[in-house]
């Protein structure tokens, strides 16, 4: 973290089944700064999303969101700010339905991208230019 916030640049978290351990440590060590973060490979609740949006973090989906039984990931999508949200593939990992099972490459966020904006009852095309305006806004390209 204080190699990041020298840099002026964002961190990267992956926490599994350590939420509240994880965001205490983000409250104590990295809000101070003001910097934002990315929640990557978001498997949370939306209490544990609204949490880390609270704390200045961008919550980005890998494909544990295509799967039938994520409900919980889902759901904290759905209620995530359009401009606070992200797509990734976790690669080689947790390809996205159909592709479960398989090893998960760059080309397979489409399936991601396209359930988000199915849960988010949005276009395909309105989550691809969000996430990306997104993306370039956390790290900075706008300001070049």
């Amino acid at each position: 973290m204080a190699i990041a916030a020298a840099a002026k640049k964002p961190i990267v978290i992956h926490t599994r089944e350590a939420w509240d351990d994880t965001l205490a440590l983000i409250e104590q060590y990295w809000k101070p700064r003001g910097l934002p973060g990315i929640m990557h490979c978001f498997s949370g609740s939306p209490s544990e999303a609204q949490r880390a949006l609270d704390l200045g973090f961008y919550l980005s989906f890998g494909g544990i969101v295509t799967f039938p039984k994520a409900v919980d990931v889902q759901a904290a999508a759905k209620q995530a700010p359009r401009d606070r949200i992200l797509v990734e593939t976790d690669a080689p990992y947790l390809a996205p339905v159909p592709k479960r099972g398989k090893r998960n490459e760059p080309a397979l966020m489409v399936h991601t991208a396209r359930k988000l904006a199915e849960l988010r009852g949005e276009t395909y095309e309105d989550v691809c230019r969000a996430t990306t305006e997104n993306f370039q806004s956390l790290i900075g390209t706008h300001n070049r």
